[in-house]
């Protein structure tokens, strides 16, 4: 099957310092290896946090005419509304987006490339979801690393 990835540098990463929003580049996989463009690899990196999200972003751009709100994603997707409502709030947020009224969304990404890389993140989905759906699972959760490094022991010197 061709939808594998392996965990190595990435050419769009690389001599990028890591952030607290993108990763190392040692820790994603390979997008020439995944059949993922490179600009839908940068996407994902830096806009995509679930696939929850990733699903209604896809379900908004399929119907772009239309305005949504949290229960009618929910009911459509068969997830929370509160959860809905929150990657709702989030990809507004990211310019992908518009809160036309109180509540309601639009799909309306304000930036050409972002919308470019949108497009081409629907034709690829289909075809490559495992590799989509790794990259998004092999980015680091900020909450989750926040939590372990307050754990962590510090040297005092």
């Amino acid at each position: 099957m061709g939808d594998t990835c392996s965990n190595a540098h990435h050419p769009a990463v690389l001599g990028s310092a890591p952030t607290a929003r993108t990763p190392p580049a040692a820790a994603l996989p390979v997008a020439s290896q995944s059949g993922i463009p490179d600009d839908v690899f940068r996407f994902l990196v830096e806009h995509i946090v679930s696939v929850e999200q990733l699903e209604i972003l896809l379900l908004l751009r399929a119907q772009a005419g239309r305005d949504w709100n949290a229960e009618e994603v929910a009911k459509e997707l068969r997830v929370a509304a509160i959860s809905a409502g929150n990657r709702l709030t989030d990809l507004a947020a990211r310019g992908l987006l518009s809160e036309v009224s109180p509540g309601r969304f639009r799909y309306a990404p304000g930036d050409p490339a972002m919308q470019a890389a949108v497009e081409g993140l629907a034709k690829v989905y289909p075809e490559r979801r495992v590799s989509v759906i790794e990259i998004i699972f092999s980015k680091p959760n900020d909450v989750i690393r926040t939590f372990a490094d307050a754990f962590k022991l510090r040297r005092d010197k």
